[in-house]
């Protein structure tokens, strides 16, 4: 920041700046620095800005393309941002309402709070090696480093057994024992033995409080809430279908595609990075391409059903009921996602490497899986459609930090700024996302 010479008031210099990628972390960003009087160009390979957080509008159904997207924040600055990005649009508030379908039973998420909904055995086992697990870990028993030992230490075997562990499985498609476990602080809250104790019992205790409320955009899906961000910005600053093919060092800046840019914000995957990244050493070029990844097709179903329980999502640990790990009724999310007397359900399934085959052929085991458990019949179903995408989940192998650390350290070096989920290689929801890209753009406008 320099000092106004006539008013004393502090201000930055305007910089020309590439954002890469389009999705809710780049449109952030841009829509900061903007406003801060910088000179933008938004580089988005597709046809309209989205990344993860697309959606559709069908026949009067909407769609998003990666799964179940909710709209809430520990971080109370961030959820009023999103929330005001909605003004026109506006928003609906849910009750989250999540179970895990198991044995033919519904069971209350998470699992831990939910022991009384089992069966009598399932329930004693699982509370008796959820207290050994826990007196094992306040006895000194020090935290597993891998993700299959860590279950068990922290759960004990009975839940996982049941749960934890075939329901990992489905979504990561790798041995647990192959991931590491910095990726779970915070995500894995620990619930107080008070409230294990208490749902064991009968009596219904919550976990994951912080999302107990959520938000979700009223009309056109998840999508809306990055239109909403957009709004505002330059006509010329968005590109689109215009993917970035060579970033390299130029002068004291930065040639995106061979145009001049003082400064460079990628939010597009860090591997995509790069292949693209000009002058990278061999090295490094081996821990770009060793950076791993989950991907997602996402099966939506249509339903001329008019009576959906009042459910937000299902987890399906077992392969027995149906190749997805998670269903989310989608339609009870807002009012407008569904035409009226109707409703909608997403259900996700998880590849790694290989493609789940022919799109049909998924489509037709998830309808199998939901049919056998009672989520709707066959003949309500009105139309189907599936979304793949690439980059889904960050695949947490052993030795990803390292990796991440010679990258950020490099891409720091030549002033890149690396953000985002796949951006920056971090385990971000949306509201991480738009609070790393709020931050990104406060701390350039500060050091021009």
């Amino acid at each position: 920041m320099l000092l106004d010479p006539d008013g004393g008031a502090e201000f930055s210099i305007p910089v020309k700046i590439a954002i890469l990628g389009g999705g809710i972390t780049g449109v952030t960003a841009a829509r900061q620095l903007a406003a801060a009087g910088h000179s933008l160009a938004l580089f988005e390979a597709g046809d309209r800005l989205a990344g993860l957080c697309a959606s559709s509008v069908i026949d009067g159904f909407v769609a998003d393309h990666a799964g179940g997207h909710i709209l809430f924040s520990k971080d109370k600055e961030v959820l009023e941002f999103m929330l005001k990005a909605l003004d026109g649009i506006g928003y609906h508030t849910t009750r989250r309402e999540t179970a895990i379908r198991l044995k033919g039973r519904y069971v209350h998420y998470p699992f831990e709070n939910g022991l009384g909904d089992l069966e009598d055995g399932d329930r004693f086992t699982c509370l008796k090696d959820y207290i050994l697990a826990w007196h094992e870990r306040r006895s000194g028993a020090k935290a597993a480093q891998d993700f299959h030992a860590w279950c068990l230490w922290r759960f004990g075997r009975g839940i996982c057994e049941l749960f934890m562990h075939p329901y990992n499985e489905k979504i990561w498609n790798v041995p647990l024992s192959e991931l590491g476990t910095f990726w779970v602080e915070g995500r894995v809250p620990d619930a107080p033995m008070e409230d294990v104790l208490r749902s064991a019992l009968g009596t219904r205790t919550e976990g994951y409080v912080h999302q107990s409320m959520f938000h979700y955009p009223l009309s056109g899906g998840f999508e809306s809430l990055v239109k909403g961000m957009a709004r505002g910005l330059p006509p010329d600053v968005v590109r689109l279908q215009t993917p970035v093919t060579s970033v390299a060092r130029d002068g004291a800046g930065f040639a995106v595609n061979g145009e001049h840019f003082d400064q460079v914000v990628s939010t597009i995957p860090l591997q995509s990075l790069g292949r693209v990244l000009a002058g990278v050493p061999a090295a490094l070029k081996q821990s770009f391409a060793a950076l791993d990844h989950v991907s997602l097709r996402n099966v939506f179903i249509a339903l001329e059903k008019k009576d959906a329980p009042p459910l937000s999502w299902i987890y399906f640990p077992h392969e027995a009921d149906g190749p997805q790990n998670r269903v989310t009724w989608l339609s009870n999310y807002s009012p407008q996602n569904a035409p009226a007397g109707m409703s909608s359900v997403m259900a996700e399934v998880t590849w790694y490497r290989n493609a789940p085959g022919n799109p049909a052929a998924t489509t037709e085991a998830v309808l199998n899986g939901l049919v056998k458990n009672g989520l709707f019949t066959r003949d309500a179903v009105r139309f189907t459609r599936v979304f793949d995408v690439e980059h889904a989940y960050i695949l947490y192998r052993h030795g990803l930090e390292a990796e991440l650390a010679k990258l950020r350290a490099y891409t720091e070096s030549l002033g890149l700024h690396v953000v985002g989920r796949f951006g920056n290689y971090s385990y971000f929801n949306s509201d991480a996302c738009v609070r790393a890209a709020l931050d990104k753009a406060a701390e350039i406008t500060a050091r021009s």
